[in-house]
């Protein structure tokens, strides 16, 4: 069985930010990601805080919890993790 737990989850986060992540799970870092995003996966608050919108600085906590509760191990937390994420193979999906 397939882990999909990190798929079902996203519903914790602002509906824009469920398609932005899922997109950058999937498909790697290639996908388009704004500066709060870029932020936030490389573990930057400060950069994060400044990049985001009211909507995503207010869901900053649940976007933390997502990240480290439920999304694949790897993909967040670092600069070097984020350039080096290449997306989940469809085998993983």
């Amino acid at each position: 069985m397939t882990n999909t737990l990190w798929i079902e989850k996203l519903d914790m986060l602002p509906v824009e930010g469920r398609g932005r992540i899922r997109r950058y799970i999937e498909e790697g870092y290639g996908a388009s990601l704004s500066t709060f995003y870029r932020c936030l996966l490389s573990n930057d608050l400060i950069g994060a805080i400044q990049g985001a919108d009211e909507e995503n600085r207010a869901a900053l906590p649940a976007y933390v919890e997502y990240l480290t509760a439920f999304a694949p191990a790897g993909c967040y937390g670092s600069a070097a993790n984020l350039q080096g994420w290449r997306g989940l193979s469809g085998e993983e999906r």
